[in-house]
């Protein structure tokens, strides 16, 4: 008999210590399921609403409290990428207006020549011919010689106008001449030609010369350059054009989209040419060392085919 007295209170001691045990263990899961709840669920639930913002166009100021390291490095991560877009953005809208800004004066400055040039050219014209027509017959000859050299400058005047807005040789004889043409009108430019001259399409050719006109304008204006060399060189896949100065030159921004909240644009706009045709621009600078621009376009099928 006492032998089970014995067993018994040894078993129920023993449930007793299994139930203390069951009731710590089930204490410490509850800490951390609390835990858990508060330094993960709430704060990823948190985020994940704030980026939602995100999601229908907003850039939402993240949250900079709770949750544990990865996810707080995971809300530093996220609103650094907010300030990025803010900055992309606050960028794109710069260059948009700036864009908007220079067609609109680029109407008015050929509304203005149009105007100021051309048409009083042919008013004097007209004026010389009317004299002509109820004038002596003595000046007959007189009237007709200046209103023929009025009309000859008033063209002159147009096909400048129009080689602003289009350089027709590029269209008649291509992109070589046409640089070439570009580099003559300037003693201090130096013109090569390297490879086999690929065909290329109307978009790549005017791409590469508008970005020669605009590197050449920069080197001459801004960079007081006194030695320029043009290069393009023509590989079996692609054609690169280098430009090369000895002038100023200029500390790079870490991003060339900085130039935008500068009011340059000329380079942004050369970039955003070429990459819509698959291509690169690249450009390398430093105060007192010059400035070297290279862009390169690859050839498109069609062109590879007629080669």
């Amino acid at each position: 008999m006492s032998e089970f007295v014995y067993h018994l209170s040894h078993l129920l001691h023993f449930d007793g210590i299994l139930h203390w045990c069951f009731l710590i263990a089930l204490a410490g899961f509850a800490c951390g399921m609390l835990w858990m709840i508060a330094r993960v669920l709430i704060p990823l639930r948190r985020l994940a609403q704030q980026a939602e913002g995100m999601m229908a166009g907003g850039l939402p100021a993240f949250d900079t409290s709770g949750g544990i390291r990865e996810i707080d490095s995971l809300r530093r991560a996220l609103q650094h990428m907010v300030g990025q877009i803010a900055v992309a953005q606050e960028r794109e809208a710069a260059y948009r207006n700036a864009l908007t800004e220079t067609l609109e004066n680029e109407r008015k400055r050929i509304a203005r020549e149009i105007h100021d040039d051309t048409i009083q050219s042919l008013v004097f014209v007209a004026h010389n011919i009317e004299r002509a027509v109820r004038g002596h017959a003595s000046l007959i000859d007189n009237h007709l010689e200046d209103a023929r050299l009025q009309l000859i400058q008033t063209i002159d005047n147009l096909r400048q106008m129009i080689a602003n807005l289009r350089p027709t040789v590029l269209d008649e004889l291509g992109l070589v001449a046409a640089v070439e043409v570009l580099c003559e009108d300037h003693p201090q430019v130096s013109f090569t030609v390297e490879g086999k001259v690929h065909p290329l399409d109307a978009a790549q050719e005017l791409a590469i010369f508008r970005a020669a006109q605009e590197a050449i304008h920069n080197a001459l204006r801004h960079a007081d350059a006194a030695q320029i060399s043009v290069t393009l060189h023509y590989a079996p896949q692609s054609v690169e054009l280098k430009v090369r100065d000895d002038g100023k030159g200029f500390a790079l921004p870490a991003q060339l989209q900085e130039f935008a909240l500068r009011g340059h644009y000329g380079l942004i706009g050369i970039r955003e040419r070429i990459q819509g045709l698959g291509g690169t621009m690249t450009v390398e600078s430093r105060p007192s060392g010059g400035t070297q621009l290279i862009v390169t376009v690859p050839l498109r099928s069609a062109a590879l085919c007629v080669a």
